[in-house]
C-alpha cells in the first residue's frame, strides 16, 4: 500500500516507508474519528506506531481491549489495531 502511495516498487522502498505507513494510519484514524458523532472534538490521536519485522512485543498502558482487523492486501497480511484510552 505504501509503495503504491509513494509510486515506488516494493523492493525499492527505503526508510520512507514508515512515514507512508504512518500517513495511511492517520487517514484511517481520522476517518474513523469523524464518523462517530461528538467524538471529533474530544478525541486526541497519538502519532501512529509503525512496527516492522516479526520478533517484537507491543505493550500498551493501561491494558484495554483493542479492536483489531486483519486484511490481505495483494497477498500480504495487514493488521489494523485500535486501542482506545480514556
Amino acid at each position: 500500500m505504501a509503495s503504491k502511495m509513494l509510486g515506488v516498487d516494493l523492493d525499492k522502498v527505503g526508510p520512507e516507508i514508515a512515514d507512508a505507513l504512518g500517513e495511511i494510519c492517520n487517514m484511517v484514524a481520522g476517518n474513523f474519528k469523524n464518523k462517530i458523532a461528538g467524538l471529533g472534538d474530544g478525541c486526541m490521536l497519538s502519532p501512529p506506531s509503525v512496527i516492522t519485522g516479526d520478533d517484537y512485543t507491543v505493550h500498551s498502558q493501561p491494558e484495554t481491549p483493542a479492536l483489531e482487523v486483519s486484511l490481505l492486501f495483494e497477498t500480504m497480511l495487514l493488521v489494523i489495531s485500535l486501542h482506545i484510552h480514556s
